[in-house]
């Protein structure tokens, strides 16, 4: 008999599963509790919903040196409908793109238009990369607000970054509005899946800090969910070079030896 193991890794950030998954031979009783374990698995993991994937999403893509932005609008800047706000906040980014390619910098961004809570005024939540030299040149691309919102991303929390960005249902946006808008330019996490041995146990690897765990046994089997931080290091810091993330080697090995330490 095997496990099933899946692990997301999206920059420091690393989720595993592993679980009892049914099979061929189970009767129709251990096929039916093999499934709830495996349903209770993918729902620990939690990679399939908005929220658990923006928040890989931003780990993968941005670090405590990016920026989170708020835009908002003055009274008599403030678009009548959603539709007006979100061509304005695509002019920002158009313009943001055009001010940094001058100077041959990228732009990468995450962006959600929102009007549900608060006064039910619209407004944008963005995470930019930052430059070094940003506050200035995005208060000047926003005309429309007295106040820009511009903070440096807490990296040891990226889920309630991404719980912010995603605090409006999706039953409260207009049919066809999309979650988020992201840049092209963004790596996606590392999935790999794999089988392993019945006896394989999952456990964070020394030096990094447990953020969930979770773990769930019976006679039929069970599963068992772990999300933590790998620690800091220069090695495993990752450069972005012509639109695509370059690690060096000694990274990759280093992550590496990090996860098969969970077996």
């Amino acid at each position: 008999m095997a496990k099933r193991k899946k692990t997301i890794t999206a920059g420091r950030i690393v989720k595993t599963i592993l679980y009892t998954a049914p099979e061929p031979r189970d009767g129709e009783r251990a096929r039916a509790e093999k499934s709830r374990l495996t349903t209770a698995a993918q729902k620990a993991m939690n990679d399939k919903c908005a929220r658990g994937k923006l928040e890989m999403l931003i780990a993968a893509n941005f670090t405590r040196h990016d920026l989170f932005v708020t835009l908002t609008y003055r009274n008599s800047a403030l678009p009548p409908k959603r539709a007006g706000a979100v061509k304005l906040v695509r002019q920002f980014i158009k313009d943001l793109r055009k001010h940094r390619a001058a100077r041959g910098q990228e732009l990468r961004y995450i962006y959600t238009t929102e009007e549900k809570h608060g006064e039910a005024r619209l407004h944008h939540h963005l995470v930019i990369n930052g430059t070094g030299r940003d506050i200035e040149t995005i208060r000047s691309l926003w005309p429309y607000g007295d106040i820009v919102d511009v903070e440096q991303i807490d990296e040891n929390d990226y889920a309630a970054l991404a719980m912010y960005m995603t605090k409006e249902s999706v039953e409260g946006r207009p049919v066809g509005a999309q979650m988020w808008t992201r840049s092209r330019n963004l790596r996606q996490p590392v999935v790999e899946t794999c089988f392993v041995p019945d006896d394989t146990t999952l456990a964070v690897p020394p030096g990094c800090d447990t953020l969930e765990l979770k773990e769930e046994r019976t006679e039929w089997g069970g599963y068992s969910y772990i999300k933590y931080r790998l620690p800091p290091s220069k090695a495993g810091q990752m450069s972005f070079i012509g639109g695509r993330y370059a690690k060096r080697r000694t990274a990759k090995q280093s992550n590496r030896n990090a996860l098969n330490s969970c077996l």
